[in-house]
């Protein structure tokens, strides 16, 4: 007998269509193919077409019964949705490293994994809140501060600023269903009791929130706080102590948070000058020169192949940022420096900045970037001290020229078996005594 959808003999029991005809074991098990006599037998494809039969019906906005606060003149709600009713709604606002938009780290699949397993195997799988953004939404109060939220029944209109591995973890249990991927084996009542578990979720109402801002922060604040920089705000509070998001995106998101406008946030304050640095950082890796440009990782994200982490590019530029002449300059001055100095040690060393030979040199390491910006501060003192133009590449060359006797090459540099801030104290002072002696 030949199987009438791939052509080849069946072998073992085979499965009748209405038709009359036969089709193998392998192509009626095959999830890509679909034969409308599988609903009979099959109780996943029941379930799914009994779901996708209900969702039909559904209304174009989302009713969800929600209690009102306010926290400073800012409203937000609390209330309970489904985890398949948020999977319908929700997006993620990824931090993209070209515009510097969005806010969210990348999602790590172990975690997710691991939340999969715990939702389907623990038998008192609990879950904590979810915070969540919302862009198009309407309160209509029932009795005070009871009422109801009316969303669009579309993606997008719910956005996750916490809860993204949460939610991670009931799509991926979604997608094995609907797919049949299961590692972890989802039946069909699990997989409806886990679309049916409710989750405690806080709203706010972004693009409110972010017009009260504009107006309680005064003629000051500028105009343009939109609902993402809201977002990004509450994101890196929500997640600033945390190990999921890392030091680099921290360094990038309190960046951009400055851009917003935004004032009252202590980091802003706390650690302004790393705002200043990070922005000498991302400049620097977006230039469409060498030798920075596309070097330095600013998400943090792994696997991109740029060696140099911002978190680190900017932590090793507070020995110049306690300089007062060097933090009285402009950010567009300071910047100057910075690359002019980093462009004069890529003429120098070109084979260390280069993609594919990089790694064989000690430059672009942590100890490499940070001993060479403590070294950037003496550069730069020798040439306010001197009168010197301390962004002219001619000038720097010239100060910098004993370093080229200086060994960088991973296998033979005196850096490589250093290590730490100890190690970093000891390169500087190596590169210092080149600097000034010409000899290691």
């Amino acid at each position: 007998m030949i199987c009438s959808c791939c052509g080849y003999e069946i072998k073992g029991e085979p499965h009748l269509l209405k038709n009359g005809k036969y089709v193998c074991d392998k192509c009626w098990n095959n999830p890509g193919l679909f034969f409308p006599e599988k609903l009979k037998h099959d109780e996943r494809l029941k379930l799914l077409a009994t779901i996708a039969n209900e969702r039909r019906g559904q209304s174009d906005l989302m009713r969800v019964k929600v209690i009102r606060l306010a926290q400073k003149e800012i409203d937000m709600y609390i209330g309970k949705m489904s985890s398949k009713d948020l999977l319908e709604l929700c997006n993620i606002d990824r931090f993209r490293e070209e515009e510097l938009a969005g806010y969210q780290r990348e999602k790590y699949k172990e975690r997710t994994s691991e939340l999969t397993e715990y939702l389907v195997k623990c038998p008192v799988a609990m879950m904590p809140s979810v915070f969540v953004s919302l862009r198009e939404a309407e309160f209509k109060p029932l009795n005070g501060d009871f009422g109801v939220l009316e969303i669009p029944r579309k993606r997008g209109s719910v956005w996750i600023i916490d809860g993204q591995h949460r939610i991670g973890g009931f799509e991926e249990i979604r997608s094995r269903f609907i797919f049949a991927q299961n590692p972890i084996h989802v039946d069909p009542e699990t997989f409806l009791e886990l679309m049916n578990y409710e989750l405690p979720v806080v709203f706010i109402d972004s693009n409110a929130a972010a017009r009260k801002a504009v107006k309680l922060q005064g003629p000051e604040c500028k105009s343009s706080i939109t609902a993402e920089d809201l977002e990004r705000v509450m994101f890196f509070i929500v997640n600033k102590t945390q190990k999921g998001i890392s030091p680099s995106l921290k360094d990038a998101l309190l960046y951009r948070i400055n851009l917003g406008g935004i004032d009252g946030l202590p980091a802003l304050k706390k650690e302004s000058w790393r705002i200043h640095a990070a922005f000498i950082g991302i400049m620097l890796s977006r230039d469409t020169h060498p030798p920075l440009a596309d070097r330095i990782n600013i998400s943090g994200k792994r696997g991109q192949g740029k060696p140099i982490m911002l978190n680190s590019f900017v932590s090793s530029l507070l020995t110049l940022f306690r300089d007062k002449d060097f933090s009285g300059l402009s950010d567009k001055e300071r910047l100057r420096f910075v690359k002019a100095y980093w462009n004069v040690l890529g003429k120098m060393f070109p084979e260390a900045f280069d993609s594919k030979m990089s790694r064989d040199y000690m430059l672009l390491k942590a100890i490499g970037v940070y001993s060479l910006n403590w070294l950037a501060h003496d550069v730069f003192r020798n040439c306010v001290t001197d009168g010197l133009d301390y962004g002219d590449v001619a000038t720097l060359e010239k100060l910098l020229e004993p370093l080229k006797l200086f060994d960088w090459r991973t296998q033979t540099s005196p850096l490589s078996k250093l290590g730490g801030m100890k190690g970093v104290r000891e390169a500087y002072t190596l590169l210092l005594r080149t600097l000034k002696f010409g000899t290691i």
